[in-house]
């Protein structure tokens, strides 16, 4: 008989909240109490054994192996989710919505997101196909009592999703007969239109469903927006901008958009399929509702669409400054800064104040929602009187670090700013630019990971290995560093670092490394990802990504430590030419220096010696980069 025994075996040992204990009032092993507790005893001879089992394993969880379940509604629902997962290399993303509900902000978005991470996908906007065929039309158009208009709105829907699926097939056709679909680049269309009744979505349901060779995955994205203060936003934001209101005032603009709005909601039927696969987005990502959402579609859209906002903040990206230690073989990550990084650090830090300020004197003269970001507790999530009402204007700033990650400089006049650095030490010694700041590390923003190659100048690598670094100048975007990453690993590493930044309704500071701003620079842009490796960063510069209407960006850079300096081979007239009040102009500067190649791998601009070797610029050996 075991000595590990029950509770109610009264005098021989007993048992507390955590488990069984012994006569000496020890707690067992916990592979041994498993073992044991499932012993059966009997009271008697005439009765069948009862199976002790501890409350442990009760709160605990269950420690037998998972089984397939028995139940045929549990197996249907199996089945479901598994037909939802399934990895299709091809997605449809349908839009619904009232007009004036930031559905083409949602298009736009994912357009940029979804390339940037690797995939083909393209926006099919009705409205662009319905202005071509039909030119601009009034609320009159939109009237479910016009008969004619009505056909003329199916006509160009039905175009614009046959343009959809031939843009679908395009990588299918170009490799032939091929079954083995597994390289094959995904393809996400994004089909955008108000698609406001279940006839018109039943209708690219089945259109969907018809390709049985090579299938179409199928998610409905609904935009549902009551927010009278950001619908008069998006109204005249959409009167002053489409096609459709040209040569009207805004007033008239504004009514004829509002009786388009009516028109559309006398037949609008909202998603309630609950067979489908539908997001409901609430007031642009103030609440999310999901149904029969799996696999990379709820792991990579929705937190987009909940990250995702219109607000005006900055994001400013910096290269970490000059080091003065060189390993032997290489710069060591160890490394700090400069007496030139120093300096850096300091005029980085007068130029966040100075432009976080600036904006928050534009915020506070528009009258823009901010909330409350005094001396609150970290999980206190109730929201302060200041943050009941849109329109309100900043609160003082009192405190250091905020429950968000937000850095503020002590004082009733400071601005926030969200502060971010890898976890290099020149990185933050560039971002702690002030005693009192606080700076999140993150080691997704560290440098390209060259695993066994870390600390080798490219040039020593391309004499050891040859045949790898052919492979490397192919392709240096899906090139691996052996026991490393490539670049296309990186991009997937700094997923969660763009989420980040898009949710920030505060100015961000970013100090990494050339390797991650590359692939940070190619999503603001909106340029191709695989060609990355060929964005120009240089040092002692901030480059300011401002959102702009409509889900895009506009960059403006900034030299902090004049060029001048690194400029000694050219004459004062190329300097000037260069350079534009605050603001440098890339591309006349390195005209002026008579470059046309920036360094992809290396990063010896960060080392005294590597400076002095360059001029500024150039590539040259030595310091393990990226």
């Amino acid at each position: 008989m075991s000595e590990w025994i029950a509770k109610n075996d009264v005098g021989k040992g007993s048992l507390d909240e955590g488990g069984l204990k012994d006569k000496t009032g020890t707690s067992p092993p916990i592979d041994i109490r498993i073992r044991t507790s499932s012993v059966a005893s009997v009271d008697s001879d005439d009765q069948p054994p009862v199976v002790k089992t501890p409350p442990s394993t009760y709160y605990a969880g269950s420690m037998a192996p998972a089984s397939l379940p028995k139940a045929s509604t549990t197996k249907q629902l199996m089945l479901k989710r598994a037909a939802l997962t399934a990895s299709a290399s091809r997605l449809v993303i349908v839009l619904v919505g009232l007009p004036g509900r930031g559905k083409s902000f949602i298009a736009r978005k994912l357009e940029l997101f979804l390339n940037w991470m690797g995939a083909r996908c393209k926006v099919f906007n009705v409205g662009r196909y319905r202005r071509h065929l039909e030119g601009s039309a009034n609320a009159d158009f939109f009237s479910s009592s016009n008969k004619d208009a009505a056909s003329a709105r199916e006509k160009v829907a039905s175009l614009a999703l046959a343009d959809m699926f031939t843009w679908l097939e395009e990588p299918m056709t170009r490799l032939g007969e091929v079954e083995d679909w597994a390289g094959v680049q995904d393809s996400v269309a994004v089909f955008d239109a108000t698609n406001s009744t279940r006839k018109r979505r039943e209708k690219i349901k089945a259109a969907c469903n018809a390709r049985k060779r090579h299938p179409v995955g199928l998610v409905f994205v609904e935009s549902v927006c009551d927010d009278e203060g950001l619908l008069e936003d998006n109204f005249r934001l959409k009167v002053r901008n489409s096609p459709d209101f040209e040569g009207m005032t805004e007033e008239e603009a504004m009514r004829d958009l509002k009786d388009r709005v009516k028109n559309y909601e006398m037949v609008y039927e909202t998603l309630d399929d609950d067979d489908s696969s539908y997001i409901k987005v609430y007031n642009l990502s103030s609440k999310i509702m999901a149904n029969n959402i799996f696999g990379r579609t709820s792991k990579t859209i929705i937190p987009c669409l909940m990250a995702w906002n219109i607000g005006t903040r900055p994001i400013w990206l910096c290269r970490a400054g000059e080091t003065e230690e060189c390993s032997v073989k290489g710069r060591s990550r160890d490394a700090h800064l400069s007496e030139r990084g120093a300096e850096l650090r300091d005029k980085l830090g007068v130029f966040v104040r100075e432009r976080s300020m600036r904006w928050k004197k534009e915020v506070d003269g528009q009258g823009d929602y901010m909330p409350s970001m005094g001396m609150v507790d970290e999980n206190d999530t109730k929201p302060s009187s200041s943050d009941k009402k849109l329109g309100k204007k900043f609160s003082n700033f009192h405190g250091v670090r905020l429950g968000s990650g937000v850095a503020v400089v002590e004082g009733s006049d400071a601005a926030p700013c969200k502060i971010i650095s890898s976890t290099m030490p020149r990185a933050y010694e560039t971002a702690n630019y002030e005693s009192s700041c606080w700076v999140e590390q993150s080691s997704h923003l560290n440098p390209l990971d060259k695993g066994d190659f870390t600390g080798m100048e490219m040039g020593g690598i391309k004499k050891e290995h040859p045949e790898w670094y052919k492979k490397l100048e192919k392709d240096p975007f899906r090139t691996r560093f052996p026991g490393g990453e490539s670049y296309e690993d990186l991009v997937k590493r700094l997923e969660s670092v763009i989420i980040d930044f898009e949710q920030q309704i505060v100015p961000v500071l970013v100090v990494s490394h050339v390797s991650v701003l590359q692939c940070l620079v190619a999503y603001f842009r909106g340029s191709p990802i695989d060609k990355c490796t060929e964005i120009a960063f240089p040092m002692d510069t901030v480059v300011e990504m401002k959102p702009v209407k409509g889900g895009m960006w506009q960059e403006s850079r900034f030299s902090l430590i004049s060029p001048r300096s690194r400029m000694s081979t050219l004459d004062d007239a190329s300097v000037a030419s260069a350079m534009s009040g605050n603001s440098l102009n890339m591309d006349d500067l390195e005209e002026a220096l008579g470059q046309t190649e920036h360094p992809i791998w290396e990063d010896p601009a960060h080392t005294v010696e590597g400076r002095r070797a360059l001029g500024g610029f150039a590539e040259v050996e030595g310091g393990e980069g990226i």
